[in-house]
């Protein structure tokens, strides 16, 4: 993968030639309600989604990119070519993976029809450590039922799983419970938990978020269970934690060399539109999927090889140089950079500091 360097004391990656993902949003139609639903999904799909050959030319542009595929909802089960499209990708071949909701549509037969097609992860949301808690977040009842099952089923079919946990307000206080209950019962197939810090768009604008003190002490406390974990814990829309990292090993004594050699391994850069790229269930390419600005393109007209590496826009979003407020002066920016989808939404600036960071870089300079 053709990277380049960029910053100079912690330094981050630009990846302008080929994102590390490539998120699909097959369908926006999904059987669940989510509160914090991105797409505002909805039961029925829309007749301006990528038909089958489209997709599997989008497929084709992924592999010339040379970028892992995620396919990602709504619900991609509401589709049904999606067999057939993870088939496909297969053999040209590319790594996919799949982010089903657990509904009645996901069933046993499904999960080894993903071992026998080779997808190479599948993402299980679970948002709270019992059934009265996930399910009041989701709006369905039994939805955490079909969660377990979902790992149950891909413990048994070998397929590495991660788990995904929107981190709100509501759901914050309850996530040591639910370290617990993955770690004791679901270690494997768990290869990840995302701690997903919530970004206030779709339905998640009615959510309330945790304020930027909350999120340091989750950081404190992902970094201290770090170690003994037996999958990886990570953040997602949460780059400041890297920040968080670096002060850390800082502190206990770890090199500024030996932290730039963990650059790489800690995925430093990779935010909204560097690294990842979204494809909407119409065609239209953003940064990424809680990022819809600025319009990059659309895969029904242009191939998105072509949209990522050839746009301006695109291009301005991925280079620190350009970012206002607290991660424009930031010593960290080149690593972290910042939620440009969390800037975006919560001050309608995409190149404006990330509210939910308690770093101030100008106290640290005093």
């Amino acid at each position: 993968m053709e990277l380049e360097t960029v910053g100079d004391k912690y330094p981050g990656f630009l990846y302008r030639k080929q994102p590390r993902n490539v998120y699909w949003e097959t369908t926006i139609s999904c059987d669940l309600a989510c509160q914090h639903c991105r797409a505002s999904a909805i039961p029925h799909r829309d007749p301006a989604e990528l038909t089958t050959e489209q997709g599997k030319a989008l497929m084709r542009s992924v592999q010339e990119l040379g970028s892992m595929l995620v396919l990602t909802g709504g619900d991609p089960l509401k589709r049904p070519d999606i067999a057939e499209l993870i088939e496909y990708g297969r053999s040209l071949p590319i790594h996919v993976s799949i982010t089903p909701s657990t509904t009645p549509l996901l069933r046993r037969e499904t999960v080894d029809r993903f071992h026998e097609l080779g997808v190479s992860a599948m993402g299980v949301s679970l948002d709270g450590p019992t059934a009265e808690i996930h399910d009041a977040f989701r709006n369905v009842p039994g939805t955490f039922d079909y969660s377990q099952k979902a790992l149950q089923w891909a413990r048994e079919y070998h397929i590495p799983v991660q788990v995904n946990t929107t981190i709100t307000s509501q759901t914050l206080p309850h996530v040591k419970a639910m370290y617990e209950l993955l770690r004791n019962e679901h270690a494997p197939p768990v290869r990840r938990w995302s701690l997903f810090l919530l970004v206030p768009v779709g339905r998640g604008s009615e959510l309330h978020t945790p304020s930027a003190d909350d999120v340091e002490r989750l950081f404190e406390w992902v970094y201290s269970i770090s170690d003994e974990a037996p999958f990886r814990v990570g953040t997602t829309e949460a780059p400041h934690y890297r920040r968080y990292w670096i002060q850390q090993k800082l502190a206990e004594g770890m090199s500024i060399e030996d932290i730039q050699g963990r650059a790489r391994a800690m995925a430093f850069g990779i935010r909204d539109g560097n690294g990842v790229i979204f494809i909407s269930h119409r065609g239209e390419v953003y940064p990424a999927g809680f990022l819809p600005y600025p319009l990059l393109g659309n895969v029904k007209e242009q191939p998105l090889d072509e949209i990522y590496r050839e746009s301006d826009a695109l291009h301005e979003i991925q280079d620190p140089h350009n970012y206002r407020g607290r991660c424009g002066r930031c010593e960290f920016k080149f690593s972290c950079g910042g939620s440009r989808a969390r800037a975006y939404a919560m001050t309608g600036d995409p190149l404006g500091e990330d509210p939910l960071c308690a770093y101030q870089p100008d106290a640290a300079e005093a």
